[in-house]
């Protein structure tokens, strides 16, 4: 995912417009997990020459597949992002927010592969309200319901069930 700066960088104040689709698959990793970024990924924006530095305005679309944390299902989350970078060319003062790039072209698909994943949940949910999988039999409760009786203890609780245990046995 590169763009051509080569028009913009010889004047200052130069806006060029850019809309790259790439076709290609992409592994994110993110939280110790392997994401794919499927295709086609759309990079929309402008690049613009600011007082000797590039700025480049991004608009990214994207489609990742994610694995649900209560259900363990795959489903495809649209991940939508707004970024404002700086480049200077190599070789100039630049500041720590600042990118660095070589010739007339500026590659945009680390920046933009760490922006997906940036917006990645913590905890991926196929839907708000999946019921995850039973914790007794391990059926996906979102396709159907098991008879499986699971009993819901708050752990901090669970001495004074043990003390009702022992003393129920004791009698």
């Amino acid at each position: 995912m590169e763009i051509n700066i080569s028009k913009i960088s010889r004047c200052e104040g130069i806006k060029e417009n850019f809309d790259i689709i790439d076709n290609n698959q992409h592994e994110l990793i993110f939280n110790n997990q392997t994401f794919k970024a499927l295709p086609p990924l759309s990079v929309k924006g402008y690049a613009v020459n600011y007082e000797g530095k590039i700025e480049v305005e991004l608009e990214i679309s994207a489609k990742v597949e994610m694995q649900c944390s209560r259900c363990l299902e795959a489903y495809a989350q649209d991940i939508h992002v707004n970024a404002t970078h700086m480049f200077a060319k190599e070789g100039f003062q630049t500041d720590e927010e600042e990118h660095l790039f070589k010739g007339d072209e500026i590659d945009l698909t680390e920046i933009v592969l760490n922006e997906i994943a940036a917006e990645l949940p913590m905890k991926p949910l196929c839907s708000e309200n999946c019921k995850g999988l039973c914790p007794v039999c391990g059926n996906n409760n979102n396709q159907s319901n098991c008879n499986c009786k699971v009993e819901e203890i708050d752990s901090r609780l669970q001495i004074l069930k043990k003390l009702l245990d022992d003393e129920q046995g004791g009698v």
